[in-house]
């Protein structure tokens, strides 16, 4: 069983899912949790903390473009036919900064292919202002799995 059908067998379950990432060290440091996962979709959520702040007290923008990493790469993961998955390219649009928590960000299929899926990534703060926008693509694999 590959990574890809682990997350498709639990992927109705956000507890479950909670559970599984227990051991990601930097999707708990960084306090994320899964709030929402259907086909096509998914929302992640994470609070301020001083693991993911920057000087002015805003989200760094390292951490906006990792979580973009993580909802867009779960999202792509809700449809894709092959063993894994992997980052071909993410570009992201930093519209305001994000101070107010918890952060939330929604990823949403735009193009579900056999070898690249498309996804649009929004991340809100609590207030829900659209404070970055992204697009990405996730290279689907379908004879190996990452590190394989």
């Amino acid at each position: 069983m590959t990574r890809l059908d682990d997350f498709k067998n639990m992927y109705n379950d956000v507890d479950e899912l909670n559970s599984m990432m227990r051991n990601d060290r930097l999707f708990n440091y960084m306090g994320i949790k899964f709030t929402k996962v259907s086909s096509g979709h998914v929302e992640l959520e994470f609070p301020i903390s001083e693991n993911v702040i920057r000087v002015g007290n805003v989200l760094h923008g390292g951490m906006i473009m990792t979580a973009m990493d993580y909802t867009g790469g779960f999202t792509c993961m809700t449809v894709a036919s092959g063993m894994d998955q992997v980052t071909q390219e993410l570009k992201i649009n930093f519209l305001a900064p994000m101070a107010k928590s918890p952060f939330r960000f929604v990823g949403d299929i735009i193009k579900n292919g056999r070898t690249a899926i498309v996804v649009e990534i929004k991340a809100y703060d609590s207030e829900n202002k659209l404070c970055a926008i992204g697009i990405g693509t996730w290279y689907v694999l379908h004879d190996r799995t990452v590190g394989h």
